[in-house]
């Protein structure tokens, strides 16, 4: 299809791939330019490139934190025991499709929309920025340094992300109601800790939302492709069980799945959860312990009306003797966090028939939770929480955790720019080891996971404002 070729086309034009020199002259970017509004086409090969980011990213993602844990080898089996080398092809494919996505965004700004009177000044010319800021907002959140053009100097996070800001703001400057280009700028201040910015966007995203559930999608397509590799990994694989969800997060699994075998399930990019979410930790910064409250109750209420699906999981093999590759298996099993939490119920689900489990957020948290809370580390610690289990399956904890990914070897062969410090991880020191982020012991049915990161996190990084 044409998108795919754009995609191929562009990412060879950045010298990050050494052509065969073979050449159709039917297939070309001078011929996709003339098409008749080559600026839909070339947008449209943006959304496919961002799922082929996602595909190359999130699972992978996921692996790193204490969402999931790899049981089989058909996924990486190196993040979950924290074993981070940049010879790693999971760590180079990631990086090399943000780096497709970012230079497809900047041949359409600089080279398309120039050509299509449509696109200028209009929702394709913004739909361009915005693409281009996603792949920088994900540079700063997965990587410890990335170059951020081919053969440039590896540049920090906050270098990609106040670049992230400046395609945001463009897109805003077309479009200045769109609710995701308010969120995405939102999360890119958060990440900053642009405390009064965020808070800026995070209520105008609340306020510019007539319906008050928006989400934006990563589109996946089960026909043409892409297809959702996460949702291969947590449910169509079956019985083989890839990737198993931490038991105090059993509710939530899988949230991706089959949906009638033509049709894949989306992830969600940009949610309106997020808004509410920094307004809550906001709140937290300056001490307004009530203000927080009021966000989280909030949010909580927003994630609970969120639909859920049935879905056939029959094929999980989770039998309750508590190996790494079995898990708890039905409602009778309590988790607790750590030993020092109290245990829940109705945190793991049965599984030996269909299942309800949500399909955009959730959450274990309750408004009487929120209510009962008492310090800001509580409240903090419960706001990880709701982060984590509302951003469940879509790539988002491991920022939170505050884990890096080092520059590709590959990428230091090519580039003499890249130093050695570069194609190091990023793995703060308040963080337990690694590959206990999974653990988790069963006393008859009783669960108690090894670490709360939550209060981990909180405790060792404190607030992001």
């Amino acid at each position: 299809m044409l998108t795919t070729f754009l995609a191929v086309a562009v990412f060879a034009s950045c010298d990050l791939i050494d052509g065969t020199g073979v050449e159709n002259p039917n297939l070309s970017l001078d011929g996709a330019k003339q098409l008749p509004n080559p600026a839909t086409a070339f947008v449209n090969g943006l959304q496919e490139e961002l799922a082929t980011m996602a595909n190359n990213c999130i699972t992978t993602q996921e692996l790193a934190t204490d969402n999931y844990v790899n049981v089989q080898s058909f996924f990486n089996q190196n993040v979950d025991v924290g074993t981070y080398r940049d010879i790693d092809t999971d760590f180079r494919n990631c990086q090399f499709s943000i780096g497709t996505l970012r230079e497809q965004a900047e041949y359409t700004l600089t080279e398309v929309v120039p050509i299509d009177p449509n696109a200028q000044g209009a929702a394709l010319e913004a739909e361009a920025h915005f693409f281009k800021g996603i792949a920088n907002l994900w540079s700063g959140e997965i990587f410890t340094a990335l170059p951020d053009d081919a053969i440039a100097p590896a540049v920090g996070p906050e270098t990609h992300f106040n670049t992230a800001v400046a395609d945001f703001t463009a897109a805003l400057a077309i479009d200045s109601d769109n609710v995701g280009y308010l969120l995405a700028r939102a999360r890119v201040n958060y990440n900053l800790g642009n405390q009064a910015a965020a808070v800026s966007d995070a209520n105008a995203a609340i306020a510019a939302d007539a319906s008050g559930d928006y989400v934006r999608y990563i589109l996946f397509d089960a026909v043409n492709g892409p297809t959702n590799t996460l949702q291969n990994a947590v449910h169509d694989r079956g019985n083989f069980d890839d990737l198993q969800p931490l038991p105090r997060l059993d509710f939530l699994d899988p949230k991706f799945f089959d949906i009638d075998g033509t049709t894949d399930s989306d992830i969600p990019l940009l949610k309106i959860e997020e808004a509410h979410l920094i307004l809550a930790e906001a709140e937290l910064a300056d001490g307004d312990l009530p203000g927080a409250q009021t966000a989280m109750t909030n949010v909580v209420t927003l994630a609970s009306s969120r639909a859920t699906s049935t879905v056939d999981d029959a094929n999980e093999s989770r039998n309750g003797d508590g190996t790494v590759a079995q898990r708890p298996n039905d409602g009778t099993y309590t988790v607790r966090a750590s030993a020092s939490d109290p245990f829940v119920a109705g945190l793991v689900i049965e599984r030996t028939t269909t299942v309800e489990t949500p399909s955009i957020s959730a959450t274990s948290v309750e408004a009487a939770d929120v209510a009962a809370l008492a310090t800001n580390e509580e409240a903090l610690t419960m706001l990880y929480l709701l982060r984590q289990e509302i951003f469940f399956g879509e790539g988002r904890r491991m920022s939170d955790l505050g884990i890096r990914w080092p520059v590709a070897e590959r990428e230091a062969r090519i580039n003499p720019n890249i130093l050695a410090s570069d194609r190091t991880a990023t793995i703060p020191a308040y963080l337990p080891t690694i590959v206990e982020f999974d653990a988790f012991t069963i006393n008859g049915t009783e669960v108690t996971i090894q670490h709360n990161l939550n209060r981990t996190i909180a405790i060792g990084r404190g607030n992001r404002f």
